[in-house]
This record gives C-alpha cells, sequence and structure tokens, in this order.
C-alpha cells in the first residue's frame, strides 16, 4: 500500500474569485485517507500513522463505494452540541490509544467523514485528472449515510465565507477547478481562508527574559485538567507587564499547574485563576494556538475556558 503524502491548501488573507475556482467548506478536524481494496480497509492520518480500529464508524466506507478499490481524501469531524466542528473534541477522541475505552469515546465523541477527494479508483491513479472531474468519479462511485458524506462545492466565495462566520465554523478552501492533486504546499492551486476565532484562556506561567516578564503561558481546561495551549506575549503593554509582575509575587505556586507541562526555562508558574481571551488563527495539529494575540483579561472562571471557540 503506497502511503500518500496529501496536497494541503496553502493560507491565504484573501479569498479567490472568478470562474476558475471552486470553494468548499474547511472542516475542522484531522485529515484522514482511506485505503479501500477488495473488502478491505484503512484510514491513516496525514503523517500516515493507522487509526483504522479507532473509527469504525467510518469503517462502512467500503460498503459505500462502488467499485473494488480506492484512495479518498477527507476529513475526521467531531460536531459539538450546536451541530458544529468541534477540533478540541476531534482532538481528543484522536488522542485515543486503547481500544479499551473506545465504546465510551464512541458515545461521547462520534466521528464522521467528510470526503473531499479520490485519488485512485479501481487501480487507476486519477492524481493528474483536473480537480472537476475527480469530483465527478467521486460523486458518481461514494455514496453517503449518517457518518460518511461527500462535501459540496460553492462558486462564491465570499458568501461561503461570510455563511461560514455566522456559523462559527473554520472557514473555507478554494480550490483552482483543474488542479491536479500534487504533494505537499509547493503550489498556488489550493488556498485555505480562515476566520479569526478567540477563546477563554487561563494562565499557568509567566515567562521571563533578563528578568523582566515576556510572555504568558496558556492553557484550557479537558477532563478537568489544564491543558498547555502555547505562549503569547502579542497584545499586551507595557503596564500589562507591570501589572503581571506584581501578580506573580503573591499567585505563584511551585509546580506547574498544566498537566501536559511539567519544566520550562525561565518561567514563573502561577496558580490557575486569572483568565484572558486570546484570539488566534488555528489550532496545530499539536493542539497549540497558532498566532496567538492577548485580546484582554477577563472576570469569567477557569473551569469556563474549556476551548469552545467563537468568531470575532
Amino acid at each position: 500500500m503506497e502511503i500518500i503524502q496529501v496536497m494541503e491548501p496553502v493560507l491565504s488573507r484573501n479569498i479567490q474569485t472568478g470562474t476558475e475556482w471552486a470553494h468548499q467548506v474547511k472542516w475542522d478536524g484531522i485529515r484522514g485517507i482511506t485505503y479501500i481494496e477488495n473488502g478491505n480497509f484503512h484510514v491513516l492520518t496525514r503523517s500516515g500513522r493507522e487509526r483504522t480500529d479507532f473509527y469504525p464508524e467510518i469503517s462502512d466506507t467500503v460498503n459505500l463505494l462502488s467499485g473494488k478499490q480506492a484512495v479518498l481524501d477527507g476529513e475526521i469531524v467531531v460536531f459539538d452540541s450546536e451541530n458544529r466542528p468541534s477540533f478540541q473534541r476531534v482532538l481528543t477522541r484522536e488522542r485515543l490509544r486503547t481500544k479499551s475505552n473506545l465504546p465510551v469515546y464512541l458515545q461521547k465523541y462520534p466521528a464522521n467523514y467528510i470526503i473531499f477527494d479520490i485519488l485512485f479508483f479501481n487501480g487507476r491513479d486519477l492524481r493528474n485528472l483536473p480537480l472537476e472531474e475527480r469530483l465527478e468519479i467521486l460523486q458518481t462511485k461514494m455514496h453517503k449515510n449518517a457518518h460518511i458524506t461527500l462535501t459540496d462545492s460553492f462558486p462564491d466565495g465570499t458568501q461561503l465565507f461570510n455563511l461560514m462566520r455566522q456559523k462559527n465554523y473554520e472557514g473555507i478552501v478554494s480550490k483552482k477547478k483543474s488542479s491536479k492533486y500534487l504533494a505537499g504546499k509547493k503550489h498556488n492551486q489550493w488556498f485555505k481562508t480562515k476566520i479569526l476565532k478567540k477563546t477563554l484562556a487561563v494562565i499557568g506561567g509567566l515567562s521571563w527574559r533578563a528578568k523582566s516578564p515576556n510572555s504568558l503561558l496558556l492553557g484550557i481546561y479537558e477532563n478537568n485538567n489544564l491543558i498547555y495551549i502555547g505562549n503569547a506575549s502579542l497584545g499586551l503593554t507595557q503596564n500589562d507587564f507591570h501589572l503581571l509582575k506584581d501578580y506573580s509575587s503573591t499567585n505563584a505556586q511551585p509546580q506547574s499547574p498544566f498537566a501536559n507541562l511539567s519544566k520550562a526555562k525561565d518561567t514563573t508558574w502561577l496558580q490557575p485563576i486569572l483568565t484572558c481571551w486570546v484570539s488566534y488563527l488555528e489550532w496545530t495539529d499539536g493542539k497549540s494556538l497558532r498566532h496567538p494575540k492577548i485580546l484582554g483579561f477577563s472576570k469569567e472562571q477557569a473551569q469556563n475556558a474549556d476551548g469552545k471557540e467563537f468568531s470575532i
């Protein structure tokens, strides 16, 4: 089985315009490549890690295919109580390593597979075909059920982006209809335009540089554990740093409050009490914030910092 290197959209602040573009919802999940051959089914992550046994909900993909062999590209998504894709929930599901706990996760974090491309069909390599042709094959050869579906394409990227903002989704992906399937990001064929979001975070530490406060160590609660999600300093003023310096002298603690970070150089650990709002572009695969910016301190209780996302 050839491990496929996936095609990744390039980040763009601008929405692509013109009839040569097809626009799709950017699903906030885990990339999943499915390999089907003669009734056998495998699902691998973008990095090539086998996860077949941990997502039984999407194993029916093999029965929904009108063919004997295929390689499909899509996103594994877990929806929240408001029917929005939740990266926090899908990452919790993806962290599962023992099948003994799988029944609980199946109930709490049911997975869905949203397919957006077909790379092989019945032994034929489709990657050099235009996207338009691949999508036609996908629509005719792949069926749907409650957990497995196909993403739609839309002609107006701006309209779709505004709708995603209203729904508090992640953003859109714009793809050239003529695009071949090219590994990696060295292309100008697929672009992602993301909606800036914010979340409530707990301040669990203060890092120092040359005896001055340098950045905040942030976390969110997951299963009653405070999980470190990154450092942030952008957005803080000199007055904020002076206040934080005074705050750290009275609210320090000897050990890290984070369940996943026990040591950090030149850091004062803080009691997990103070919260702040932080904006960011996206979550990384390593569960940290990309391009975080402190928007301001908050009076919200620390336990309310549960990773819920809000569009800005």
